[in-house]
C-alpha cells in the first residue's frame, strides 16, 4: 500500500539534499551552466527515485513516479511565480522536463529496488 508519510519524507529529503549540494556546487567551476544544470537533474530527480524506493517498498515505482512530477511542477510553480520566468508557455519545454524526470526518477528507483533485491535474497 501507498505510504504518504514516507512519500512525503522522500520529497522533503530530494529537496534538502538538492538545496544543500546546488550550494556546495556553486563554490566549484563546471565549465558551463548546462553541466550544472546536468548533475542538478541527476541529483534532484535521481535522489527522489532512491527515498521513493527506499522508504515506500510496496510500490516504489509509483512513489518515484508522483515524486518525480511534484518535484517538476514545484519547480514550475516556483519559476513561474517567485522568479518570473514565463516556463509555462513553452509546452515543448514542459513535456522534455517531465519526461527527463520520469525516466531519471524510475531509472534510479528500479537500480535501488534492484540493489534491495540482492542483498535480501531475492534474485
Amino acid at each position: 500500500m501507498f505510504n504518504l508519510k514516507n512519500f512525503l519524507q522522500a520529497i522533503g529529503a530530494s529537496i534538502l539534499l538538492t538545496i544543500s549540494i546546488s550550494f556546495l556546487l556553486g563554490f566549484f567551476d563546471l565549465g558551463s551552466f548546462g553541466v550544472f544544470l546536468f548533475v542538478q537533474t541527476i541529483l534532484t530527480y535521481g535522489s527522489i527515485g532512491y527515498f521513493a524506493a527506499k522508504w515506500n517498498r510496496e510500490t516504489p515505482y509509483t512513489a518515484a513516479y508522483f515524486g518525480a512530477i511534484v518535484i517538476v511542477l514545484i519547480s514550475f510553480v516556483i519559476s513561474n511565480y517567485i522568479f518570473n520566468v514565463a516556463i509555462l508557455v513553452d509546452s515543448e519545454a514542459i513535456g522534455s522536463s517531465l519526461s527527463y524526470a520520469i525516466i531519471v526518477s524510475i531509472i534510479f528507483a528500479a537500480i535501488t529496488v534492484l540493489i534491495q533485491n540482492r542483498r535480501e535474497g531475492a534474485i
